[in-house]
């Protein structure tokens, strides 16, 4: 086989794993979506969600998450301000 041939197997290989990645993070978020507002809220607050699911949600819905001290909850809360 040529040497395009095997970049173009490579290739194949990594569209795969990129689409198995997207349907395993779409899998992982779909409990997040099914939430209301307030469940994602009390879930956050509980240690329950992911980072991942905390940056989704406030990438989709930046209003609806809380802030505390003017950032993200979920991440204000590994600050020395609060951690303290």
């Amino acid at each position: 086989m040529t040497s395009s041939g095997n970049k173009a197997q490579r290739q194949e290989t990594l569209d795969e794993q990129s689409v198995k990645a997207l349907e395993a993070r779409r899998a992982r978020l779909k409990a997040l979506w099914a939430m209301t507002a307030s469940e994602r809220i009390v879930a956050m607050r509980n240690g329950e969600l992911s980072l991942e699911q905390c940056a989704a949600w406030a990438a989709r819905y930046p209003e609806q998450v809380p802030l505390l001290n003017g950032e993200f909850e979920y991440l204000a809360a590994f600050t020395p301000e609060v951690a303290e």
